[in-house]
């Protein structure tokens, strides 16, 4: 019973015989700060979850869509028209179907003048927290201020409905470039202008879009304003929240008198419909997934800082020497093991 009491199914080695170092301990230190920063970093990215982004074929069928705008034009309401046709063939004067104000035309303070805005891909929980949806307000009668000398633009907004196909949308002068009995003078036209919201799809008045809060302003008053379009479907999605929402990429061109190049007055929006859709979406790997690879990534750690370990001291050994080794300490007597005597 004696032997079986101080029987050690682990046995330790003897004190005498252990050599401790300072090197070694700040070694290991080192090695546990590192890896409770990768355990923060890895938890951290458990309950953060992640971006996937997939490309699929948008299998939604859409007969319409909604053109959002919201613009300032410089000239008077009575001389413009808005017209919106396709490559069926349709034709529509819209005019009639969206709000149009008369107001002092003016640049809001923060509008990019004659630049276009950066294209920035928006982050998710920025479009869920902006993704509001709203409606155009009415339009103000301001037909007994029309007199005025300063009511010399027109606040053109609201939403039109058109055929999902490849379009164009036409804010042109009376009687330019669609046969009319009469047509304004020249001197009359004028297509500065300050576009405060362009998008296709919900009305999300929060969300950032490329033409939103640009302006073109020029001298040259007779001249012709080109966007093109490129529209892509897009939907996010986290923890049981979606925004079914559209992005748009754009280019732009514009012709005037002084050019080579001749066409009619105006602002000419060109859209067309990608075939794909971009999915973004919040994910989550399972919590057992995320143990395993826990563990997984802090046992390649240690196992690969015990390598660098002993590569470090067999290197400070044999280049300057054992009181140069990780294991030394400053003892006045060295350690001998029984192998020695």
């Amino acid at each position: 019973m004696a032997g079986l009491r101080t029987f050690d199914a682990f046995p330790k080695t003897d004190e005498q015989h252990v050599k401790t170092s300072s090197k070694g301990g700040l070694s290991s230190i080192l090695t546990y700060l590192f890896l409770l920063f990768i355990a923060w970093s890895e938890f951290g990215s458990f309950f953060g979850g992640y971006i996937d982004q997939q490309y699929v074929v948008d299998d939604q069928i859409k007969e319409t869509v909604t053109i959002n705008l919201d613009l300032y034009v410089n000239m008077a309401c009575k001389n413009i028209r808005i017209n919106a046709r396709d490559i069926t063939g349709d034709r529509g004067l819209i005019s009639e179907n969206i709000q149009m104000e008369g107001m002092p035309f003016y640049i809001p303070v923060g509008t990019r003048v004659n630049e276009m805005n950066n294209i920035v891909s928006p982050d998710l929980d920025e479009i869920l927290g902006e993704a509001i949806p709203a409606q155009f307000r009415e339009a103000i009668d301001t037909s007994e201020l029309t007199g005025r000398d300063d009511f010399n633009g027109c606040h053109i907004f609201g939403s039109v409905p058109v055929n999902k196909v490849k379009g164009e949308l036409h804010i042109t002068a009376h009687g330019w470039g669609y046969r009319s009995a009469s047509a304004i003078p020249k001197d009359q036209i004028n297509f500065n202008h300050v576009i405060n919201e362009l998008s296709f799809g919900d009305f999300y008045p929060y969300i950032d879009n490329p033409l939103d809060n640009t302006a073109k302003f020029s001298d040259e008053k007779i001249k012709a304003y080109y966007y093109f379009t490129s529209i892509v479907p897009t939907l996010y999605k986290k923890m049981g929240a979606e925004v079914d929402t559209n992005q748009y990429a754009l280019s732009e061109t514009e012709y005037g008198e002084s050019s080579k190049a001749t066409g009619v007055p105006g602002i000419f929006i060109r859209y067309q419909f990608e075939p794909m859709k971009i999915i973004i979406s919040d994910m989550r790997i399972g919590f057992f997934q995320f143990i395993i690879r826990l563990v997984a990534i802090l046992s390649f750690i240690v196992y690969t800082a015990s390598w660098i370990f002993r590569l470090v001291d067999k290197s400070l050994v044999l280049a300057l020497g054992p009181k140069w080794s990780l294991h030394y300490s400053k003892d006045q007597s060295p350690s001998h093991g029984l192998l020695d005597e």
